[in-house]
């Protein structure tokens, strides 16, 4: 197995474990939101879902996306900072989706009257 085929996959799975983390903390949190908010009984599975999507699709694109300059000869840390150079881009990913995701639920929230007032 080629080196840089090493780097892309350590770094594919500690993103998809990254995103699959970021998913079930805010799961619980997001699905109370949604279910006081969306009266639509499919809308907090579709919305959760769409953020776990969006999640696992954006790190796996970042993750895979670049060539990292590895050669065979090459020491330990080196490979560990080309792991850590595409996890970087990985983590920025997550955060720019939590970002615009959670603009986008203040405006539900916002323009939505939540179910129980009348």
């Amino acid at each position: 197995m080629s080196p840089a085929l090493v780097v892309h996959l350590v770094v594919l799975i500690f993103a998809i474990g990254l995103a699959i983390l970021v998913y079930v903390l805010a799961r619980r949190g997001l699905g109370e939101l949604l279910s006081r908010t969306v009266a639509v009984p499919g809308g907090v599975v579709f919305f959760t879902r769409a953020f776990l999507l969006l999640l696992i699709f954006g790190v796996i694109g970042q993750a895979v996306t670049g060539n990292p300059d590895v050669k065979p000869g090459q020491y330990f840390m080196e490979y560990v900072w080309l792991v850590a150079a595409g996890l970087g881009d990985s983590l920025g990913y997550v955060f720019l989706t939590l970002a615009i995701y959670l603009v986008l639920m203040t405006i539900l929230v916002a323009t939505l009257k939540p179910k129980d007032d009348k």
